[in-house]
């Protein structure tokens, strides 16, 4: 495995065109020890993402399909309430599918992720440019499921377009860390978030041992 020495760069003020000018899927190592490298993902080619994408979707949909199945159950309009909550299931997976895709094509494919490591933490955050781009589309989200008075779509769409561009796990807070070395993914939990790392086949030992030799505190598991 190389590391590539690089002195000092502010990786998280990196907009596309510096990024894979710099090197895309390899790692640096800054003056002060620092790790950096940027993974280029294309959302359509990627399993990892779609699928928790889609189960992101699932989950929410599970609570309000059971409570209309309870309400209805035994009723006469109890087949007509599956096929209505499965055809409802089907377009809202149809219309996550064109989401990935139209975010996808916005990013021309190439969905570039910044990660940062030192002794004390892991650091995730998108480029710069790209970074506008998703708070631009979460506050057209936003804007409107507003004038389709969908409360739950405005939140969500609001939080994603005033949420910071950088996400820090400190290593001593981290409670769980999981392996998923098919998907290229580390995901590494706090109480209050879960990062997804994606790190290159190449140096997918060497960041996964940086990261577990630190979480003292945390539950490991690989596979």
């Amino acid at each position: 495995m190389d590391i590539r020495d690089i002195g000092s760069i502010d990786f998280g003020s990196l907009e596309t065109e510096e990024a894979k000018a710099l090197g895309i899927n390899v790692l640096f190592r800054e003056e002060d020890g620092t790790y950096d490298w940027i993974y280029c993902m294309n959302m359509m080619k990627d399993t990892s993402m779609m699928k928790f994408i889609f189960k992101v979707v699932a989950i929410c949909f599970i609570p309000v399909t059971a409570v209309l199945l309870f309400v209805s159950w035994g009723s006469d309009d109890f087949p007509m309430m599956v096929g209505i909550l499965a055809a409802c299931f089907g377009v809202v997976m149809l219309i996550t599918l064109f989401s990935i895709w139209f975010v996808n094509t916005i990013y021309k494919g190439s969905y570039m992720l910044v990660y940062q490591m030192n002794n004390d933490a892991i650091m995730f955050s998108q480029t710069t440019d790209q970074a506008a781009m998703t708070r631009t589309i979460a506050g057209a989200s936003a804007a409107v499921n507003a004038a389709g008075n969908n409360i739950g779509g405005v939140i969500a769409g609001t939080g994603l377009a005033m949420s910071p561009n950088v996400h820090i796990a400190k290593f001593a807070k981290v409670s769980s860390v999981r392996g998923n070395r098919a998907d290229h993914l580390i995901w590494v939990n706090t109480f209050l978030q879960s990062l997804m790392i994606y790190v290159p086949d190449e140096f997918y030992d060497y960041v996964w041992n940086y990261i577990t030799e630190r979480c003292d505190r945390a539950k490991i598991s690989d596979r």
